[in-house]
């Protein structure tokens, strides 16, 4: 129960006493899934009524979007290779979910905070602003960092070989690498009926990025 659990902030926000907090902690804390609002029992019974839970349905969603990753793995290795004269780009992991991350360094550069500024500057044109409408945003997109002294000690060096830095050893331990991140789980990414690949506009959204992140103005 605890991987489910969920703690209602809401609830005990205003600090109360701790032995109000040891008698009514339980209270509340558990429902059944689905329990409220109905509208949520609601939609699941609808979408397994439309879409039943077989491979010739529901399950055409999933694998269009396992297809998804892969075309976006391949569409990455091809942008590394079309990328290798100005900017060093990798995959750190092979993934084997459907989260995908980039990371990046310009060539000549062996400093992590200047790669991690590549990266943020990257982002910008892809994160959500609030005072701007969305529809402005070609893609959306988010990082995540990777702390070197967490990773597997055989995987490091090859991550720093491929973006062609070093870190130095007493930044070992803080070192964190700025990667964008990717989730894919749209199943219509690939719209073959129309020709149209959204991973490939993707990757040309982001070499006008980089090029513009390199020669700004």
């Amino acid at each position: 129960m605890s991987l489910l659990a969920i703690e209602a902030d809401y609830v005990f926000a205003n600090d109360p006493p701790r032995d109000y907090l040891s008698r009514y902690r339980q209270l509340g804390r558990y429902v059944p899934e689905g329990s409220k609002p109905g509208a949520m029992a609601a939609a699941v019974y609808v979408t397994h009524r439309v879409l039943p839970l077989d491979y010739a349905h529901y399950g055409r969603l999933p694998a269009q979007s396992l297809r998804a990753i892969e075309a976006f793995v391949s569409r990455a290795q091809r942008f590394i290779k079309e990328c290798a004269r100005h900017t060093h780009v990798c995959l750190p992991f092979m993934p084997d979910s459907n989260l995908v991350c980039l990371a990046f360094n310009l060539v000549g550069n062996s400093s992590i905070d200047l790669a991690n500024e590549l990266v943020h500057r990257l982002h910008e044109e892809m994160r959500i602003d609030p005072h701007a409408p969305v529809q402005i945003r070609e893609f959306f997109g988010s990082t995540t960092s990777l702390r070197l002294d967490m990773l597997d000690p055989e995987v490091v060096p090859q991550l720093l070989e491929q973006l062609h830095r070093t870190v130095p050893v007493v930044e070992y331990a803080t070192a964190r690498l700025l990667v964008l991140r990717h989730t894919i789980m749209n199943p219509f990414l690939l719209d073959e009926e129309n020709g149209v690949s959204y991973i490939d506009r993707y990757f040309e959204f982001l070499a006008r990025r980089i090029e513009c992140v390199r020669c700004p103005g």
